[in-house]
């Protein structure tokens, strides 16, 4: 059981793959609230600077989403264009 629960905290805690990276928005991209939702209906735009935590990531249709935390806000972008720091 000790092992199951250690499991599920690591795959948890490392499922971005990017696990403590803070990315700075570069340009203007569109969030969405699903991936694959319609490209035409973003629930709102992140602007460059904001500051984002990468969380998850979905492949669907042709375009690889990445889920996204920035501040309060949070929803899945097609875009790639943020400055990744790694972990301090």
């Amino acid at each position: 059981m000790k092992k199951i629960l250690c499991s599920i905290a690591l795959t948890l805690s490392a499922c971005s793959g990017h696990a403590n990276e803070v990315w700075t928005v570069q340009k203007s991209m569109p969030v969405f609230k699903e991936p694959n939702d319609d490209l035409k209906a973003p629930i709102f735009v992140l602007q460059p600077g904001e500051k984002c935590i990468p969380l998850d990531h979905a492949v669907a249709k042709v375009y690889a989403y990445t889920q996204v935390r920035c501040g309060e806000r949070e929803g899945w972008v097609a875009d790639d264009d943020f400055l990744k720091q790694p972990p301090h």
